[in-house]
């Protein structure tokens, strides 16, 4: 299993809660594959996990649920790229999206 099979089938997913814990689910797996990269998956990973957290036991607006799916797939695909970059540029854009996700997204 890899990043961009993970961030593919998130992406062609229903926007539910179910989607989003099979997501960082994985994504923590990954975690233990790919330790040198860890970092990125935790990020997306809390993430997700957090919506999950919030709102699986709660009756969630369409449009609110398909704005958070679309923020995690902008996230996952920053790090998609990250991923082919030197160490210093993936850890760049690893805080630009952690730092993105704490003070910019409201949805989760």
């Amino acid at each position: 299993m890899t990043f961009k099979e993970i961030t593919e089938r998130f992406a062609h997913s229903e926007s539910g809660s179910d989607s989003f814990k099979l997501f960082f689910k994985e994504a923590f797996e990954l975690m233990k594959a790919d330790p040198d990269n860890a970092g990125l998956y935790f990020v997306v990973g809390v993430a997700a996990q957090t919506y999950v957290i919030k709102y699986e036991d709660q009756a969630v607006d369409p449009e609110f649920a398909d704005r958070a799916k679309a923020t995690l797939e902008g996230f996952n695909g920053r790090l998609l790229q990250a991923l082919d970059m030197d160490p210093l540029a993936r850890l760049r854009v690893l805080g630009e999206v952690a730092v993105e996700y704490e003070w910019k997204v409201d949805a989760f």
